[in-house]
């Protein structure tokens, strides 16, 4: 497969400014049906309907940008192109080490924010060992 792009950041650079046109065009859209809305409102019909013909119109332009978003080939789809230059590029990220000193410094930065459920979690675990044999590796204090 032949593709657009040599890496995640150009093909996804493609794609934010496709979906910004996008966006900017289903804004118009609105505006369009908004006013021939108003000038259906005040009696205008005709006024009402040529706005709304706009609306129409931009709409279906929308569309057509939409299905660029998604097209049908695969070579040309700057959605594909992100996902297979991410996929490509994921394996050079640094491994993480997740340690529990990591984690409580995270609750205490987001000031506990989750306690809740944190808690939930812990409480369940609880449960879950209480009519276990008492063993020490599991009622030593943890290595932090």
């Amino acid at each position: 497969m032949a593709h657009r792009f040599s890496n995640f950041a150009d093909a996804y650079a493609e794609l934010a400014d496709h979906i910004a046109t996008y966006r900017s065009t289903i804004d118009t859209a609105f505006d369009y049906a908004s006013t021939a809305r108003d000038y259906a409102d005040a009696g205008n019909w005709k006024l009402g309907i040529k706005y709304n013909s706009y609306a129409i119109g931009v709409t279906l332009t929308a569309f057509d940008i939409l299905f660029q978003l998604y097209n049908f080939d695969i070579e040309w789809s700057m959605f594909a192109e992100c996902l297979y230059w991410a996929s490509q590029e994921a394996g050079a990220m640094a491994e993480y080490d997740l340690t529990a000193t990591k984690i409580c410094e995270a609750w205490a930065k987001d000031e506990f924010k989750d306690r809740a459920l944190t808690i939930a979690f812990i409480d369940r675990q609880r449960q879950l060992i209480w009519d276990e044999p008492f063993f020490v590796a599991w009622a030593a204090k943890p290595k932090i």
